[in-house]
């Protein structure tokens, strides 16, 4: 496949997963992390999934975004989703004490 036959995102990703390399199947999963992380994002929010899963592959394959990057975006977001967890149980726990 020339790279002029390439009409989408779909099909460059294809030719790219089908070229790598033995890292294959650790990035994929590096991919699905990435995924996750864009659900927060205000302008990946209105994908669907698997538009998402597809964006998150092709920057990682291609090397947009490093393990690095990812580890650092998804702690973030775990600290933020605690955070949000802890005001919720704290919000429970007062309702209780009122009543």
């Amino acid at each position: 496949m020339a790279a002029a036959e390439i009409k989408s995102d779909s099909d460059t990703l294809d030719k790219l997963i089908c070229d790598y390399g033995p890292t294959k199947y650790r990035d994929i999963v590096w991919a699905m992390e990435w995924a996750r992380h864009l659900r927060w994002d205000e302008m990946s929010r209105q994908l669907p999934m698997a538009e998402m899963i597809e964006k998150a592959m092709l920057d990682v394959i291609s090397g947009k975004v490093t393990p690095e990057i990812i580890l650092a975006a998804t702690q973030k977001d775990t600290a933020v989703t605690e955070k949000i967890t802890e005001k919720k149980v704290e919000s429970k726990k007062e309702k209780v004490k009122k009543a």
